[in-house]
């Protein structure tokens, strides 16, 4: 990555203005620089004697046409952002912990763009890189040869330690120059899989539709790549499911408006304590206003669909759901029992999760359209059906009342669905809970 930073070619000097405060007002101290090649993987560190910002104003001249990959990375809690003719490409947030951020241009041969990035120290020191580069000259020749003589070719990215860890938020985006690594061995083979290692979803925008199979393996251990290999063989049948929605974007996350601290509403507390010098801390405050309405909850209610729903996972073989049977009424506070019927209708043997979702319209207060309330997972032999048989308590028909503090049921109508996924509930009936 550094490599990246020092051998960028500016064209010409790049003008590093620091200013005297934290908000890049004041009169600057100017100088020129060969680089922005600061860059330490640091989390901690001394606090600045005096308020700080650096401005950096540069040009990029692209030698050739094609995508171009802007990286930047700094520490701690440093924030940045990195404007290309004016328009804002990366921007990392003041919190603590961080990794490189990047973003893709497509520029034209001999274009010039004029980079701007506002850099504001967290603590004492500069730890800031920026570098350009073009995206195919970060591929190894070596790497389209393979994937041409190839009859398939696999593309493992993801996470590590480094770049996905407690004390740090990781982008959405895959970790710098692995969505230019899977256009390209998609683009030389078109039996191109892509197995994805990571705690939870990721963009995949740039590619997906490029590939004919995707895995997410999340973190599969030791024994990772034995296991995709049986899968991928043929050897082990895939069947497992979704436990989140994936989205197209971060920005498309039902809480991507309230993750952060909200600005300007930080409190400040005084710690005494025998023994020891005074302490004052800042405590950011986070509002959750989206409540109930995260992940599936979210999707449903609203009738906007993420790229995979909660729930959602291929296999080799397909299933199909029928005969379910609900009860048309039931006393409130009462025991529900609710069957159906699934079957394997491929070729192959498989697992199947049956799942069972709740909707409530008669809820005096909000509600989400639906909720899980119950699951079973059931292997099936080729042509084989199983009647798969779930038991609703209470609670499954229950939300907490706010204004009574219990958890309360309102008589009416309710939906009982079933399916595969939290979008595809082929099997509903209704319910009348008196």
């Amino acid at each position: 990555m550094n490599d990246i930073f020092w051998r960028t070619l500016w064209h010409g000097a790049i003008k590093a203005d620091t200013y005297p405060s934290k908000d890049f007002s004041g009169t600057p101290e100017s100088s020129d620089e060969r680089m922005i090649g600061n860059y330490k993987n640091e989390w901690w560190g001394p606090a600045d004697k005096s308020p700080r910002s650096i401005r950096y104003s540069a040009s990029y001249k692209a030698e050739k046409a094609g995508k171009y990959l802007v990286l930047a990375a700094a520490s701690g809690s440093d924030h940045y952002t990195v404007s290309a003719d004016g328009r804002k490409i990366i921007e990392q947030a003041q919190v603590e912990g961080q990794h490189p951020e990047s973003a893709s241009i497509d520029l034209a041969s001999g274009q010039t763009i004029s980079v701007v990035a506002d850099y504001l120290p967290g603590f004492a020191g500069n730890r800031f890189g920026l570098g350009i580069i073009n995206e195919a000259d970060m591929i190894s020749e070596d790497v389209k040869r393979f994937a041409t003589a190839a009859d398939a070719a696999v593309v493992a990215v993801g996470f590590n330690p480094s770049t996905e860890s407690e004390g740090l938020d990781r982008t959405f985006n895959l970790p710098w120059g692995q969505d230019a690594l899977i256009e390209a061995v998609a683009a030389a083979n078109a039996h191109t899989i892509v197995t994805l290692t990571g705690g939870g979803g990721m963009d995949t925008r740039r590619w997906l539709d490029k590939v004919p199979a995707l895995v997410h393996n999340y973190y599969p251990g030791q024994e990772g790549g034995f296991a995709v290999a049986q899968v991928l063989l043929g050897k082990h049948n895939p069947e497992g499911k979704l436990p989140v929605s994936f989205d197209r974007s971060w920005e498309d996350n039902p809480s991507y408006n309230f993750y952060y601290p909200i600005p300007g509403a930080d409190t400040s507390l005084h710690v005494v304590e025998v023994g020891h010098p005074d302490v004052d801390y800042v405590i950011p405050h986070l509002k959750y206003n989206d409540k109930l309405m995260v992940g599936y909850r979210y999707w449903t209610t609203t009738g906007k669909h993420p790229l995979f729903p909660f729930g959602f996972g291929l296999s080799y073989t397909t299933f199909s759901f029928s005969n379910l049977n609900v009860p048309a009424t039931a006393a409130s506070g009462s025991d529900v029992t609710v069957s159906f019927d699934v079957t394997n209708t491929g070729n192959v043997a498989g697992a199947e999760v049956a799942q069972l979702y709740v909707s409530d319209p008669s809820a005096r207060a909000q509600r989400p359209e639906r909720e899980l309330k119950g699951f079973e997972k059931v292997r099936l032999a080729p042509g084989e059906t199983k009647h798969v048989t779930l038991s609703l308590d209470a609670r499954a028909f229950s939300y907490w009342d706010e204004t009574a503090h219990k958890w309360s049921i309102d008589p009416g109508k309710f939906v009982i669905r079933v399916g595969d996924s939290s979008e595809n509930t082929p099997l509903t009936a209704d319910l009348t809970m008196n």
